[in-house]
């Protein structure tokens, strides 16, 4: 079987993180796999044929769609798998001059599922994420995770980052942009006495919100620390008490997976089917920053019955949220679609 996987993205976030382990999994697999991507991946491919290509340059770009067929006619791929949607739009374009089955794989909410509803088979990382899209050739299949869990990841964050011992760790980890609403957090922590936060990543929001805690005189609460290798990511949200996520949407993201292998309790909105999973005890209405100060309370002062509750959901994601499970289910996709 030969499998083609096109990513059109150029930036590092979850979308990236699920080709670049599928493909390196596939080929494990004894699949063959090639990747067409921005030449800036190829480190990330291990064994596996990578084709560098620009994707990113526009949709509609005549060059680049002349370059992506040239690649589709001479490797006459069994399967073509598009992740996310510039990258199937630029496929279903070129579906009339290929005989490779197209799936495409829907990873965040969009209105527009024209392009889906032309491939051969959608595959969507969340139900609630493929609710719109009225067809019957598609199947949710959930992000998964490689994880050891023979390794100890607690570490001291209060000595590391010099938080007083009286404070309760939350930590939330994501690109800082504006859709992920670190405002609303921020805003909640300076009405919550007793707690810490250690915000992960960077983005276009950091300036902002360095801002917003200086101006709500709680710079003292709150630890920036940019982006970090993912192990020392795993060691802060393992040591935290609390993640916490007010995203305004989501796919399914591979923060909440990492966090359940790392046994740490989660908060969250009502993105994805996160209250399918972990119930609405543990979900915040959407722009509430009373509901988050509140459930943030209850969490701490009622710890050992949530991490009780918590103990279920930790179970549950170990044998769900697997690598294997999510690359098993993707081959099985593909053998149904090549019968």
């Amino acid at each position: 079987m030969r499998v083609c996987q096109i990513m059109a993205g150029n930036e590092e976030g979850g979308l990236e993180k699920h080709t670049i382990e599928l493909s390196n999994q596939l080929k494990e697999a004894g699949i063959e796999t090639y990747v067409v991507a921005h030449p800036d991946f190829s480190k990330y491919f291990k064994n596996v044929n990578f084709i560098g290509l620009d994707l990113a340059k526009g949709r509609n770009n005549i060059f680049i769609l002349y370059k992506l067929y040239k690649i589709f006619k001479k490797e006459k791929f069994d399967i073509i798998h598009t992740q996310a949607n510039k990258a199937t739009a630029m496929a279903v374009k070129l579906k009339p001059f290929f005989k490779s089955k197209l799936v495409a794989t829907l990873h965040n909410y969009k209105n527009n599922l024209k392009a889906f509803k032309q491939a051969d088979f959608v595959i969507t990382v969340s139900d609630s994420i493929g609710k719109n899209l009225h067809i019957t050739n598609k199947k949710t299949i959930y992000n998964g995770v490689l994880f050891d869990e023979t390794k100890d990841l607690q570490i001291d964050l209060y000595s590391k980052y010099n938080i007083p011992k009286d404070k309760f760790i939350i930590c939330s980890v994501a690109r800082l942009t504006k859709v992920k609403r670190f405002d609303l957090l921020l805003k909640a922590l300076s009405q919550i006495h007793n707690a810490h936060l250690i915000l992960v990543g960077s983005g276009t929001e950091e300036k902002t919100l360095r801002e917003l805690s200086i101006k709500l005189n709680i710079s003292d609460k709150i630890t920036f620390t940019r982006n970090l290798e993912n192990k020392k990511v795993q060691n802060i949200i393992a040591s935290s008490k609390l993640f916490v996520m007010t995203s305004d949407n989501e796919g399914f993201p591979y923060t909440f997976v990492e966090t359940m292998f790392c046994k740490t309790p989660f908060l969250s909105t009502s993105v994805s089917d996160l209250e399918k999973i972990i119930g609405k005890k543990y979900i915040i209405p959407f722009g509430n920053v009373e509901m988050i100060i509140e459930k943030i309370n209850y969490i701490q002062k009622n710890y050992n019955d949530v991490l009780q509750d918590y103990e279920k959901i930790f179970e549950f994601s170990k044998k769900k949220f697997t690598l294997q499970n999510m690359v098993q289910e993707t081959i099985n996709t593909y053998k149904e679609l090549l019968k």
